[in-house]
């Protein structure tokens, strides 16, 4: 599904001369790397302001801290995410409002309304996959009852739709930063982006223990409210740095690879839907089959890796589960036919041959 490892000389290169640099200069936790960090983050998001924080479910877990979701609101989100998304929600007491989603994997804009409630605080969209929701849509909703948006942008880090980036809809956003996404850090790393200065004020004091900050060092203990310690260090800030200075060759290299399974893989196989004027994270690629577990075990026998996400449904975890979800029909039925390939920017073109080939034939197996 995912190769981490580092293959590319240049690369290597660079991570083994800035984390040379670090031990040089000492200052694991704050050193400038991690103003840089944010600062060239800022400039690619367009966005005033970013925190590089300890992980994606930090990220967005203070994202909702700084908008003060507390106990007794209600936030609307999607069941088909990783746990996290409604996890961050639970954690500052609130209760998460499930919608049921779109053939598209995201939250089906057209029914928030109806789960909208004197409670309902804030809305948490998670562009599934890379594929941003239709953030028009939800924005106006948003306004119509006052309600904060937090982006949850984990797979969708330089989406973007009519040159509006990912992350840049909303009051604040998350985005996760881990080997695994589209930056991917050598380690647990995450972003908040936001253009409200109070927010971001708040999302600084949050990260570092409810405590402002002192340069200095003089007062250390000057907590003004309870928190944890969500901050990034500076080894893993200077390993993005590299990561974004070759982003874009990733990105590029991932569009090819997209561009062939959509010309080569069966018309039959459903794909993830990309409107118009939009440019996808290049997180994952999904597919929609019938008898998706046969299809499943057949590739594993080939060697080829393939993954099954969100399952169970939040909403059907344990810590969730409830007659109250509603029944969420399209989630369950695309969770049942969906199954994830390999997708990443190490992939030959004997291997994409090889993938693709022995999909097609598992389809005229089992169809």
């Amino acid at each position: 599904m995912f190769d981490l490892r580092v293959k590319d000389k240049s690369i290597s290169k660079d991570l083994k001369n800035v984390f040379n640099k670090v031990l040089n200069h000492g200052m694991f936790f704050f050193g400038p790397e991690l103003y840089k960090f944010e600062e060239e983050m800022s400039k690619f998001l367009k966005m005033k302001y970013t925190l590089g924080v300890a992980s994606g479910s930090s990220a967005l877990y203070l994202a909702l801290k700084s908008l003060n979701i507390k106990k007794g609101d209600e936030v609307i989100t999607t069941p088909f995410s990783w746990i996290i998304t409604s996890n961050a929600i639970a954690e500052c007491g609130a209760k998460p409002v499930f919608v049921d989603i779109g053939n598209d994997y995201n939250i089906n804009e057209n029914l928030i309304e109806n789960k909208i409630t004197k409670k309902t605080k804030a809305i948490v969209p998670m562009h599934w996959g890379g594929h941003l929701c239709d953030m028009e849509k939800i924005q106006k909703i948003a306004k119509k009852y006052n309600l904060f948006i937090i982006e949850d942008a984990a797979q969708a880090f330089g989406a973007q739709y009519k040159n509006k980036k990912s992350g840049s809809y909303s009051d604040i956003a998350a985005f996760s930063m881990n080997p695994m996404k589209c930056l991917n850090g050598y380690g647990e790393g995450g972003l908040i982006a936001t253009n409200n200065k109070k927010l971001y004020e708040r999302s600084k004091i949050l990260r570092y223990a409810g405590t402002t900050s002192d340069p200095k060092k003089l007062i250390t203990n000057n907590c003004v409210e309870v928190s944890l310690n969500h901050k990034m260090d500076t080894i893993n800030a200077a390993m993005l740095l590299v990561s974004f200075k070759y982003f874009k060759n990733k990105t590029k290299k991932l569009m090819k690879i997209r561009k062939y399974y959509d010309e080569n893989i069966n018309d039959i196989i459903l794909k993830q839907k990309i409107r118009k004027y939009e440019i996808p994270g290049m997180y994952a690629y999904p597919i929609q089959i019938k008898n998706r577990n046969n299809v499943k075990k057949f590739l594993e026998k080939k060697g080829i890796e393939t993954k099954i996400w969100n399952d169970p449904l939040i909403s059907d975890s344990p810590v969730y589960k409830s007659k109250k979800n509603g029944k969420l029909v399209n989630a369950k039925k695309i969770l049942k036919h969906t199954l994830n390939i390999p997708f990443h920017e190490k992939l030959s073109k004997k291997q994409l041959k090889y993938i693709v080939e022995n999909l097609n034939l598992s389809i005229r197996k089992f169809s």
